[in-house]
């Protein structure tokens, strides 16, 4: 019976190989689109899941709410709050702080490396997260203040073999480290990334009071859970902890949350300072790309449906003949569902040999290792897709198939056809399949144009062409040296320094003013900056004047402030006015000599925060930032890199540019962009395949209908109108169908920036007008070959 089926599956596809090309390809496109989906939010969803107490593992985060600051979840906690937790709270078990120590060079001998990222955990990390070990002891290796951690790539930089870097030392500013493990390379699919590990007693070593510090936030702390915690419960204890170890008045700046280890990577986009969060990724969007993948296999499945019951009539007297010999109503039905499974898995196929193709320069378009080989190596993955491809093939065919069992024996064994009519389930499967893509459509301008907005927004600073570059003790010294020589260079058109880089939200600190009625207290975003810090990078002065080297008091003494800051002090004048940081003494403030206008120092998920800025050269600066021209860039590189070489003897030059930097801010957002846009051309793709083949099968029944009108008069234009008008009217339909709900969707997603578009109304239109002229194209073929055709071939046996 099987091997009966088969032939006739083939006689059919081989007598009709246009339909089963557009039902294959298409079903393929759908099936290989649906499996990078797949792979996409596997990767995403995979981020810190090897950890064997991921369930249980906590980021300690807090919401702070400071007069003259905007409402903000951050990262960052206290070091005094892990080790008072575990003393407080019995439902916790562990914890373990995660510090930023920032690029550092390390020495061996006559090798200098800058190893970019050191950071300083405590002696439970490794008891908490399960990063392989090759060589040294999980139990004890952090515990010595002296202990060094390397991951292979660094232990190989500076030594021959991971077993010789063990007990081995490396030298930090004079210190030496002794290097008591070697950690397998961080995988890519970790939210924590590092190069060497310090041990967090080092700290302790220089700072006894380290673990009592409170008021101050700048690392990251991880609590291990009682399995049987409730959250909500332990949660509700934390004020009175912030009472217990701070003051009352605490309660009133932080909230204490507790963020669970698997929802890190994926929902802390409204998380700001939050540092140590690589690849960090809108999990909202995960939820949008399934859809989309459902979306792609229902338009396939309904091409499966509509050309398989439009082409029923072809058929027709094949299955009259076989009721008359005796088939069963079932086996009929048997032979449809066989062939619509055996389409499916061939497309199956054909579906892996194009993402065997497609994937490696995906992967380059949206930055991704994704690897379409990880679903072989995953058993249980491939069942669930050849499971999804028979299903596919057994819910696509079960309608047709009925469809085509119903024909009546008596009618067409005597020439006739089942009548017909307008198919309303066909058409309303037209109608959801353009309604579908339409939307994508629509989704994809305006996720363009939202990105086009960000990209091209007046953030009122300037970031092209604006070279970035790490210095330590030694290039702030020679930072004044540095500028000079390189300012000799044409190609350079300024240079400045600061201690934070713009595209990250600057700390925050305590910040007063002299006001009529007295001394105000607030708690604006603060940056130390140069005095060329301003016009290099091009920021607008509203109100008074920048610093100046000339005047002795603007060292630590001047402030410039945002318009923001300058409404929430609501001041009169607000240049003039006594000012400084919250431990200035009230008789020693300094003044604040200039107001710029209000600039995106942050990304433009965000709303632009207060800020104070301050030049202090002896805090010292973290990044200098050179303004170049255009023309050259390659050379200017290598001019800054060749000077750099021979003034700076200690630290490795490291450069960066800051549109690369506000790239990477929005990288989550332009993925998305991608892929909205992929899928939507795959969309229309699929579509105009299925569409295609309709317009063939209305075309051919109506042959003699178009000769009987041409004889009559009828010019080419009304046929090729008569033709259209009903493809025309179900886009439209669909059109009138998907807006709204497309619409709600696309506001919803605008609602995630501070900073957005409004949705233009004449997005939807063009995104109709797009698919009508698509849609029209696609059935222009048929519709003009059917116009033209002489009446007497299709009349000449009437």
């Amino acid at each position: 019976m099987i091997k009966n089926y088969l032939s006739v599956a083939l006689r059919n596809i081989r007598h009709s190989p246009l339909y089963a090309f557009i039902n294959i390809f298409s079903l393929a496109i759908g099936l290989a689109a649906c499996m990078v989906i797949y792979l996409f939010i596997k990767d995403e969803r995979s981020f810190d899941g090897f950890h064997a107490k991921k369930n249980i593992i906590y980021r300690l985060d807090e919401v702070q709410n400071f007069s003259g600051t905007n409402l903000q979840k951050v990262a960052l906690s206290m070091p005094g709050m892990g080790p008072s937790m575990v003393a407080d709270f019995p439902e916790i078990k562990s914890y373990t702080r995660f510090y930023d120590q920032g690029s550092t060079v390390f020495k061996k001998g006559e090798t200098q490396l800058l190893v970019k990222d050191v950071r300083a955990v405590d002696s439970t990390f490794l008891d908490i997260f399960d990063y392989a070990l090759l060589a040294g002891d999980r139990a004890t290796c952090l515990d010595e203040p002296n202990g060094l951690l390397v991951t292979e790539e660094t232990a190989l930089k500076f030594f021959p073999s991971v077993e010789s870097a063990m007990g081995n030392t490396l030298t930090l500013a004079e210190q030496e480290f002794k290097i008591t493990g070697v950690l397998k390379n961080v995988p890519e699919n970790s939210h924590l990334r590092f190069d060497a590990l310090m041990s967090i007693t080092f700290h302790l070593s220089k700072d006894r009071e380290f673990n009592n510090r409170w008021g101050s936030n700048f690392l990251n702390t991880y609590l291990v859970l009682d399995p049987q915690t409730n959250i909500k419960a332990l949660e509700a204890k934390f004020p009175d902890f912030l009472i217990r170890h701070m003051d009352k008045d605490a309660i009133k700046n932080y909230t204490l949350f507790l963020q669970r280890l698997e929802d890190v990577h994926l929902a802390s986009t409204d998380i700001e300072h939050d540092y140590n969060n690589y690849r960090k990724f809108n999990g909202k969007y995960l939820d949008v790309f399934f859809v989309i993948g459902v979306f792609i296999l229902l338009i396939a499945g309904v091409n499966f449906m509509n050309l398989t019951t439009a082409r029923a009539s072809h058929r027709w007297k094949e299955i009259g003949v076989r009721k008359t010999v005796g088939a069963k109503k079932f086996q009929l039905f048997s032979q449809f569902i066989f062939e619509s499974v055996l389409l499916a898995m061939v497309a199956l196929v054909l579906a892996l040999l194009l993402n065997v193709l497609f994937v490696p320069l995906l992967n380059d378009l949206i930055g991704r290792q994704l690897s379409l080989w990880s679903l072989f190596g995953e058993e249980m993955e491939m069942v669930v897709l050849i499971a999804i491809t028979l299903g596919l093939g057994l819910i696509t065919g079960i309608y047709p198939a009925f469809y085509m069992t119903s024909f009546s024996l008596s009618r067409v064994l005597k020439g006739g056809s089942k009548v017909e009519g307008k198919s309303v389930f066909r058409s309303g499967l037209v109608v959801v399949q353009f309604g579908l893509a339409l939307s994508m459509i629509v989704s994809t301008l305006v996720v363009l144009q939202q990105l086009y907005f960000m990209k091209n927004k007046d953030i009122g600073f300037d970031k092209d062409q604006m070279m970035l570059v790490s210095m330590n003790n030694e290039v702030n010294k020679k930072f004044e040296t540095l500028r000079t020589e390189l300012q000799k260079n044409s190609a350079i058109l300024g240079v400045t320094a600061s201690g934070q880089r713009l595209g990250n939200n600057f700390h925050q600190w305590g910040f007063k003013v002299k006001a009529d009625t007295g001394i105000v207290d607030i708690t604006p975003s603060n940056v130390n900056v140069d005095y060329e810090y301003l016009k290099v990078y091009g920021i607008k002065l509203k109100d008074g004047r920048g610093f100046s080297k000339e005047i002795a008091g603007d060292a630590g003494k001047a402030f410039v402030i945002n318009e923001s800051l300058a409404k929430e002090l609501n001041l009169k004048e607000a240049v003039g006015t006594p000012a400084g940081h919250g431990w200035y003494h009230n008789d020693s403030l300094g003044t604040i000599i200039g107001v710029v206008e209000d600039f995106n120092f942050n990304s433009l998920h965000h709303k632009i925060n207060t800020l104070s800025m301050v030049v202090h050269p002896d805090w010292g600066y973290s990044e200098m930032s050179i303004k170049i021209s255009g023309a050259h860039v390659e050379q200017t590189v290598a001019l800054v890199k060749d000077l750099w070489d021979k003034q700076i003897t200690s630290f490795p030059f490291e450069y960066t540019f800051l549109d690369e930097h506000f790239a990477n801010l929005y990288r989550s957002d332009q993925q998305m962009s991608s892929v909205v846009a992929i899928m939507a051309s795959l969309a229309i793709l699929i579509s105009c395949m299925g569409l295609f083949g309709l317009a063939a099968i209305t075309t051919e029944k109506k042959t003699k209908e178009i000769g009987i009108r041409k004889v009559l008069g009828a010019t080419e234009t009304q046929i090729t109108m008569l033709l259209s008008k009903n493809f025309t009217l179900l886009v439209v339909v669909s059109f009138i169908v998907a807006s709204p709900l497309t619409y709600w969707l696309l506001y919803g997603w605008l609602q995630n920036f501070a900073y957005r578009i409004s949705i233009n109304p004449l997005m939807f239109l063009l995104g109709g007008t797009i698919a009508l002229v698509i849609a029209l194209i696609t059935i222009s073929y048929h519709t003009l070959r059917s116009a033209r055709a002489n009446p007497v071939k299709s009349l000449r046996y009437e």
